[in-house]
């Protein structure tokens, strides 16, 4: 007979050996676990290496010519991420593709040319040079230049290298475009608050022809390869068209060929043969692509994608445009019909416009390549008040009128030099007003912010609203990427065009929102009916420049005018918010943040008025009625 006692004693679970067993398998798990946490750290620290800021701000600009077939949904922003990994070896299969680049604060024109393995700068120098036009033989090339204080046409002989000003006036002159024989060169001119079309001969000493003498804007013409038509841009009939001059029929010229009067167009251009007319429709917030077939007008265009400013290749089967991104813009390309050959490079900066030749580059163009100057970085970034800290520290703005004027050490050099670099173009300081730079974690809540607001990094700023309703600031608004961007204009203090340029876009006018009209309400306004009249400056462009990042509108912004956020700009330097947070907190303070309590005032029999608590109260100085001339502010 079994003693019980025995099998209790045998049945019974050994403690001993069960708890050595557990710490065994989880030690085991534990070495498991550190050993791939070790190794998804280590390749996450491979792939995320930042380029340090000297590197990043002298990198030659190469692009990123994204293929995107007909059929594409024009919502989407294509992936340029897929794209930057193009071999910097391929090149255009064909002629010559010349862009105009943006780098150090300036825009040049460059040069991708067939067989060539990079690009080749063509100018270069402290101004802005762009609107290339190569004639017909490929060997002079035409473009608008403000190196000489206001912007002129010039022509550079692309052998020999010798560069003539072909206009000096103190208007603007912009976007040349060459009859086919090389003997004339149609532009646009802006001359007493109105844009106009006219044509320069390239000899002599003749006075440009006026093509068009309307009170309406004119702009952006192109030569038709058989040499009797110009399309250009005009809103005469209401909102800007494409019109076509036939200058063969004096008594009739003018024909609108788009006749869309709630849809602005731009940028026409012809094939080789002038048979098909390619431009850009603007629909529903986006930028498309179409063609129309001038020898059947009966038929509708054809839409291709999205973009803007669209050529032809030299062959006529495919076209390359411009489409824009938040920060930047891309070059894309589309198939007319059958298989696409294009492919490209990455782009570093933002393109603006292009042309393309089926000629290539002469030898000369190449050897004289080599002389081009790096342009110098617009700052450097000085962390010594932050090394001896356990995070960065915050630095005060000198000069500058703010709630709490600091910004972090990380970002207030770009900060000092973007508002020298603003000052100087504008003749007037436009950023030594702010309605917000840092908020303190703290702080109460301006209206229209979030908790995770770019402003409680100490990382962006928030310009002075009020300058919009004063006059100063455009605002014109750019869907990108079903979000709601927008551009900012600043206008400049001297009107003499030797200041900025005049405005080709048409701003938003949030103030139609309470005119009535309810479509007007539910878009949170519409847009401007006129180009206003003047010069200006393209503030994002330059806020780019100096690393500044626009950021999207909340999506109330149509009913809640802080949310629209045109004003703010974040020096984001590829970090998250979180990771911008903790360089100036701890972790548990960015998790749990002292709640902040907007207090109710509860009503009382008292007759007087409950005054409003100090710390609620905030004043945004008010500009003067115009601009005026501040002296350039010490970087």
């Amino acid at each position: 007979m079994t003693d019980p006692s025995l099998t209790k004693r045998v049945n019974k679970p050994n403690n001993k050996s069960t708890g050595r067993l557990w710490l065994f398998r989880s030690f085991l798990v534990l070495v498991l676990f550190v050993i791939s946490a070790l190794g998804w750290y280590s390749l996450n620290l491979r792939d995320s290496q930042a380029i340090p800021l000297a590197d990043a701000t002298t990198l030659s600009p190469a692009t990123d010519i994204m293929m995107v077939s007909p059929t594409a949904d024009p919502s989407r922003t294509p992936d340029v991420a897929a794209t930057m990994t193009a071999a910097a070896s391929r090149t255009i299969p064909e002629g010559s593709l010349i862009v105009t680049i943006r780098e150090g604060g300036h825009s040049h024109l460059w040069a991708y040319a067939a067989g060539e393995s990079k690009p080749i700068p063509l100018t270069w120098g402290s101004w802005d040079d762009r609107d290339p036009a190569i004639d017909s033989a490929g060997e002079r090339l035409a473009f608008s230049s403000n190196r000489g204080g206001t912007w002129d046409l010039y022509l550079l002989e692309l052998t020999s290298g010798v560069l003539r000003q072909l206009t000096t006036t103190p208007g603007y002159e912009g976007q040349p475009t060459w009859s086919p024989d090389g003997m004339w060169i149609a532009f646009e001119a802006y001359y007493d608050g109105d844009f106009d079309i006219r044509i320069l001969p390239v000899e002599g000493n003749q006075a440009p022809v006026q093509l068009t003498n309307h009170p309406a804007s004119d702009t952006q013409p192109n030569w038709d390869p058989a040499g009797r038509r110009i399309a250009f841009v005009s809103d005469r009939d209401g909102s800007p068209d494409i019109f076509i001059a036939n200058l063969d029929r004096p008594d009739d010229r003018f024909m609108n060929l788009t006749q869309s009067p709630t849809i602005p167009e731009s940028f026409p251009s012809f094939n080789a043969d002038g048979t098909w007319l390619a431009y850009a429709q603007l629909e529903s917030g986006l930028q498309e692509i179409r063609i129309r077939n001038l020898s059947d007008l009966e038929r509708p265009a054809i839409a291709l994608g999205s973009g803007e400013h669209p050529v032809w290749s030299p062959d006529g089967s495919s076209l390359a445009a411009i489409m824009k991104a938040p920060q930047r813009t891309h070059l894309v390309s589309y198939a007319v019909e059958g298989s696409l050959p294009l492919t490209g490079f990455p782009i570093t900066q933002s393109v603006y416009n292009l042309v393309w030749t089926e000629h290539g580059l002469p030898a000369e163009v190449i050897a004289h390549s080599a002389d081009w100057e790096t342009p110098t970085p617009l700052f450097t970034v000085d962390l010594s008040q932050s090394t001896e800290q356990a995070r960065t520290t915050l630095v005060e703005l000198s000069g500058v009128q703010a709630p709490n004027p600091a910004l972090s050490d990380a970002v207030n050099e770009a900060f000092e030099a973007l508002r020298h670099w603003v000052s100087r173009e504008l003749g007037w300081d436009f950023l030594d007003n702010l309605e917000h730079a840092f908020l303190g974690i703290n702080d109460p809540l301006p209206p229209g912010l979030s908790y995770d607001d770019w402003l409680y990094t100490g990382r962006a700023i928030a310009f002075n609203s009020d300058a919009v309703e004063a006059g100063y600031v455009e605002i014109v608004r750019e869907d990108i990427g079903g979000h709601v961007y927008w551009r900012v204009f600043v206008r400049t203090a001297l009107q003499d065009g030797s200041q900025g340029e005049p405005l080709r876009q048409y701003p938003w006018d949030f103030s139609t929102r309470f005119g009535g009209d309810p479509q007007a309400y539910d878009q949170g306004g519409s847009m401007m009916d006129r180009l206003p009249q003047g010069y200006y400056l393209d503030f994002t462009q330059l806020a780019q420049d100096h690393g500044f990042e626009r950021v999207p509108a909340l999506p109330n912004w149509r009913t809640y005018y802080p949310g629209t956020r045109f004003n703010e700009f974040v020096y984001r330097q590829n970090l998250d918010w979180l990771e911008a947070m903790l360089e100036l907190y701890p972790l548990s303070a960015i998790v749990t943040p002292t709640p902040f309590l907007t207090p109710t005032l509860t009503p009382t029999r008292t007759l007087r008025p409950t005054p409003t608590p100090w710390w609620w109260r905030w004043e945004t100085p008010t500009p003067s009625s115009t601009p005026f001339i501040a002296p350039t502010p010490t970087p």
